[in-house]
């Protein structure tokens, strides 16, 4: 037996849910479907309930708390009203249930809470949806039930695409969240119906996957589509990291929401993998978490210069919120560059209890020269653009190719010049930094440029914030599994 085949048994033993497990999560997530059921014959005889999800489709990993059940109403109905009917129903059975119902907005309202159930803790979801033919999708959560059908008829082994699952999440790059931005459960299991099994996804990612490259389960080329490049032109504007056309619907992208950032590490981390097999990929590594006295150390002899600015978080959900700090940290480096500071990297994190944002800017040069060289017209330009350019200048020179030029003073000499303004900045003035409208309201008057000491306090505060400023200062934590594999030995 390779070694490959040996931490491939293990990994299938460990991440395939035993009999007294299956027993407890299939039996409770069954209760609820039969409770949602029972509700919704009274509501609405022509209606349905369908348990969704990895569960029904036997793709679950050991530990899984997530419980999806959709009420599926005939197309005929109001949005409005099936809305109502889901969310009165699945009020009552979570209540039945010993939890708690709170709303949640998708494309439109559903009922979601946690439930205690024989020692474990149970996410469960009550989703209205429409029950349509795949071309006829009237919300995009009627697609579901497709999905859930798709995947019970054509994969073979359930058990490769738990492999492939628990690959992804042992690695950092499970979940298709934005501040994941990764692969989720229904792209896994397409990937595994395409090529068959978990290491021929590996194989087919170490050859082949490149930004842009089009996975095609269903076969939508050649007949929904001229060729690649046609596919490649209807997706462009996603600026995709990878195309996986949907079985259901050959117009949507399902990994649409994959970064470059993790496409490249899967791609390394299977290259990785596959020369040198390990249950760690599985298992998965976290950042060190810093204390203080490390960061505050760290700050002190890095050669390069770093600040950041905390700032107040929306009281929105993480879909919300997260883009916002993304964007606001993008602008602020566009910002920044514009006016001469080169930002060599930036990260934004949060902390747990989802109340503080931070943006972190990583400098080459903790300052500018006083001075810059500025460039004017040439003497033959219009008047007044002469003119102007003599006025607004002390001294000038006149450069060989006749350009009048000028040694100016600089605004701002370092960055935290600039960024200083943002300190009890109203709402427009961080708008007009940048920031997200959301983050800019709960934010106007509070955000604070942190360095040093006072950076190296906030940024250890918190588990979550620990973990995010130990990948910043030691690297991506891929590196410890993957860099001893992928080293040249010549």
């Amino acid at each position: 037996m390779t070694d490959l085949e040996a931490v491939l048994r293990e990994a299938r033993e460990r991440y395939t849910p035993d009999e007294s497990e299956r027993r407890l999560v299939e039996g409770f997530a069954e209760r609820v479907r039969n409770l949602v059921a029972e509700r919704l014959r009274e509501e609405c005889p022509d209606a349905r309930a369908e348990l969704i999800g990895s569960v029904a489709r036997d793709t679950w990993l050991p530990g899984a708390s997530d419980v999806d059940v959709f009420c599926v109403f005939p197309k005929d109905l109001d949005l409005d009203d099936i809305v109502e009917t889901t969310l009165r129903i699945g009020e009552e059975v979570l209540r039945e249930l010993g939890g708690e119902p709170r709303r949640e907005y998708a494309h439109h309202p559903y009922v979601s809470g946690e439930v205690e159930h024989e020692g474990r803790t149970f996410e469960v979801d009550i989703v209205p949806c429409y029950d349509t033919e795949p071309g006829e999708i009237l919300t995009p959560v009627d697609r579901t039930p497709h999905h859930n059908r798709y995947v019970r008829e054509h994969l073979e082994d359930p058990a490769e695409a738990r492999l492939l699952k628990a690959f992804t999440r042992g690695i950092g790059a499970y979940g298709a969240e934005v501040r994941v931005k990764g692969f989720s459960g229904y792209l896994c299991e397409l990937l595994v119906i395409h090529y068959g099994s978990f290491t021929r996804v590996l194989r087919a990612a170490e050859r082949d996957w490149r930004p842009g490259y089009v996975v095609d389960p269903a076969g939508f080329v050649g007949e929904e589509y001229r060729d690649y490049d046609e596919v490649r032109e209807r997706f462009e504007d996603q600026n995709p990291a990878l195309i996986v056309l949907d079985p259901v619907d050959p117009e949507r992208n399902v990994a649409a929401a994959l970064s470059r950032r993790q496409l490249s590490r899967f791609i390394l981390a299977a290259k990785a993998f596959l020369r040198e097999p390990s249950l760690r990929y599985f298992e998965g590594v976290e950042p060190p978490e810093p204390d203080q006295g490390e960061v505050e150390r760290w700050l002190r002899k890095y050669p390069a210069h770093v600040i950041g600015l905390e700032v107040r978080l929306p009281d929105e959900v993480e879909d919300i919120y997260w883009p916002q700090l993304e964007k606001t940290a993008r602008s602020l480096r566009n910002v920044l560059e514009n006016e001469g500071f080169k930002v060599r990297r930036w990260l934004v994190a949060r902390d747990s209890r989802e109340e503080l944002g931070y943006i972190l800017l990583e400098f080459e040069h903790e300052g500018l020269p006083e001075r810059e060289w500025r460039a004017g017209p040439p003497a033959w330009a219009r008047e007044d653009r002469v003119t102007g350019f003599l006025s607004a200048h002390e001294r000038f020179w006149v450069e060989e190719d006749g350009r009048l030029a000028t040694a100016a003073k600089r605004k701002f000499v370092r960055p935290e010049d600039l960024l200083r303004r943002l300190e009890d900045a109203d709402e427009h003035t961080l708008i007009s930094h940048g920031f997200g409208k959301d983050l800019a309201r709960a934010s106007e008057g509070k955000v604070r440029l942190l360095e040093g000491t006072e950076l190296a306090r906030a940024l250890t505060s918190d588990p979550e914030l620990r973990r995010a400023v130990g990948e910043f200062i030691h690297g991506d934590p891929l590196l410890e599994l993957a860099s001893e594999a992928l080293a040249d030995r010549r």
